[in-house]
């Protein structure tokens, strides 16, 4: 069944897919939107607003995936049919009330569908506080969904190298199109490269042990092999403080 968007964050949601560097308004419409969410509320129905009394029992829905839990939310009753093929209790909350109330959990966003996403806990912690020392990076860059295991490993070390000024990162596909999608990770830096990649190497290893990706260095005056595709990215790392426009509101 083709994806036919049925509202504003569907159609921010293809998108960011399609093109990454909107992914800042599809982060932020997710917040700001209503997310249905399967579960009830004790003594009371389901489906429309509810409240949640002090020691009132919400009970949701999880699925599983390859073995782990998580928390399937749906950005509207059509993308939660696509997943749900019979008749099902369902809640309708704010989503920043939503992830806020499953802090911890994996949540994967329209499960069944074409265009989804999957949220893990730290990627989650970051969108509800992306000023938090544990999320020192801004989420939003030129892709879409990006590791942030590593963008925060990259960004401990960028910090203990002063000489680094500005990063970037895009997905590159080696070979046809069917090929493994990695990331490049373009660095601004006036210090030592050599040195810098092996802290960066040893920090991916230690906080993101199986991403595999590059490293380039970056100039802007003289771009040369993919400097210049890293430069029309949006940074996501610039030396002393967030990236200008890109932290959600």
């Amino acid at each position: 069944m083709p994806f036919i968007s049925q509202n504003k964050l569907e159609e921010a949601l293809v998108r960011a897919v399609k093109s990454p560097a909107t992914a800042p308004d599809f982060y932020r419409l997710l917040l700001e939107s209503d997310l249905l969410v399967l579960g009830t509320v004790e003594g009371q129905d389901g489906s429309e607003k509810f409240s949640l009394e002090p020691g009132g029992q919400l009970q949701l829905v999880t699925g599983e995936n390859k073995g782990e839990k998580f928390l399937p939310i749906f950005s509207s009753l059509a993308r939660m049919q696509e997943y749900v093929k019979e008749e099902s209790k369902y809640l309708s909350v704010n989503g920043r009330a939503l992830l806020d109330l499953t802090r911890g959990s994996p949540v994967i966003l329209n499960p069944a569908s074409e265009y989804g996403r999957e949220l893990t806990p730290g990627e989650v912690e970051q969108l509800l506080n992306p000023m938090a020392p544990s999320a020192p990076v801004a989420l939003t860059t030129s892709d879409a969904f990006y590791p942030m295991a590593l963008i925060n490993a990259l960004a401990s070390v960028f910090e203990k190298h002063p000489q680094v000024q500005t990063a970037w990162m895009i997905r590159i596909g080696i070979g046809d199109a069917d090929s493994q999608v990695q990331p490049l990770v373009g660095v601004e830096t006036s210090g030592d490269m050599a040195a810098l990649v092996a802290d960066i190497e040893h920090a991916a290893a230690q906080d993101a042990p199986g991403i595999v990706f590059d490293v380039q260095r970056v100039d802007r005056t003289r771009p040369t092999g993919m400097a210049g595709a890293l430069l029309q990215a949006q940074p996501f790392y610039r030396r002393g403080g967030a990236v200008p426009g890109q932290l959600l509101n």
